[in-house]
This record gives C-alpha cells, structure tokens and sequence, in this order.
C-alpha cells in the first residue's frame, strides 16, 4: 500500500480519529475507506454530491438557529413565570 501525505484541518483530524475509534480502525483506515468510495462514484455524480453537502450544510445552520431561538424562548419563558410570582 503506498502511502499519502493530506493536509486536515483539527475538526477534520478529531472527526476522524472518533470515527476510526467507533469502528476500531485507525484513521489511515478510514481514510482509504472514503478515498475507495469517492472513486467509485461517476464524475457526473460529483455536481450532485456537491449540492448535497451544500444542503447538509444548510440544515445545520438551520439547526443551530432553531436550537438557539428555542433556547431564547425557554429564557423569556422562564424570565416571565418569574415576574408572574
């Protein structure tokens, strides 16, 4: 097996090293793992792959906002049960 040189950032290295201790696998592992599949899709897929993540992205942000504005509500909720007392 030859081996590679790639630049991650620390989130990138973390999520890594977690994923390849979930499945008992060290993280050169998994890497060749996501390399073999990205090889197997279709460069036309690509475009679509791309959308994707840009979608995934997206709902996070989504996600993060909602939880906060959830978080803001539960604040004003509680700030005004306590006034009511």
């Amino acid at each position: 097996m030859a081996t590679a040189l790639i630049d991650l950032n620390p989130r990138q290295k973390q999520r890594l090293a977690r994923r390849g201790k979930k499945q008992g696998k060290s993280p050169s592992h998994e890497v060749s793992k996501a390399v073999d599949f990205y090889l197997t899709v279709p460069p036309a897929t690509h475009k679509e792959l791309t959308m994707v993540r840009a979608a995934n992205q997206a709902t996070d942000r989504m996600i993060k906002n909602l939880d906060q504005t959830i978080a803001h509500v539960d604040r004003v909720l509680q700030e005004r049960r306590k006034s009511r007392k």
